[in-house]
């Protein structure tokens, strides 16, 4: 997220937390915040907080799973992810919630969760969302195949959340659904992301 910054690349604003952070300072810099372990993933241990106690309580729970929490502005709005594989970016995919934000349960438990593929957006939209997408994988170092998650605030403004350098891949995950999308078969997927790593 720091190296986005320094390129121009719009992520949310953010800050790492420890024991000794004034929670209320946080909170007035930075409204509703999203609290995550850094090294985790699929959204385990992640919480929102309103207030100087949410966050004490979010920031206990985070440091369960690992020992650098972020606090990060929380976006209202709407979600998606942009699979890439061999410098092209397959299909974007809209996730959709009825929970307060996609975490663990609405990635694996709740049966209700949508994926919106193709997404409703304009070809102007979508060419900012995929180079947006290209420009952080790359700008990571990223090679082969990942995912690129953003969220879309209500004025239509894209931020980056993160790259997914190993993203699930059964196949009813994200990048298998783009692909399917995209005219690729999963065996043909796994055929490319293995061929991308000089695996013949």
């Amino acid at each position: 997220k720091l190296l986005w910054q320094q390129l121009g690349l719009q992520t949310a604003s953010f800050v790492t937390i420890d024991k000794h952070s004034d929670w209320s300072a946080i909170i007035e810099s930075f409204g509703r915040v999203v609290v995550k372990p850094v090294n985790e993933g699929s959204s385990i241990g992640m919480s929102l907080a309103a207030d100087a106690e949410e966050l004490k309580q979010a920031y206990e729970k985070a440091r369960d799973y690992d020992s650098t929490i972020l606090a990060e502005r929380y976006i209202a709005g709407d979600e998606f992810t942009v699979p890439i594989l061999q410098q092209i970016a397959l299909p974007a995919i809209q996730l959709q919630t009825d929970r307060e934000f996609y975490d663990f349960d609405a990635k694996y438990v709740a049966s209700d969760t949508r994926y919106i593929c193709p997404v409703g957006l304009s070809d102007d939209e979508l060419d900012e969302l995929n180079g947006l997408a290209l420009s952080a994988f790359n700008s990571l170092g990223c090679e082969g195949w990942g995912r690129v998650d953003f969220m879309r605030d209500r004025n239509g403004e894209f931020y980056l959340l993160e790259v997914n350098t190993i993203p699930g891949m059964t196949d009813h995950s994200l990048v298998p659904m783009a692909a399917r999308q995209a005219g690729i078969s999963f065996e043909d997927l796994l055929l490319q992301i293995l061929f991308a790593k000089g695996i013949n």
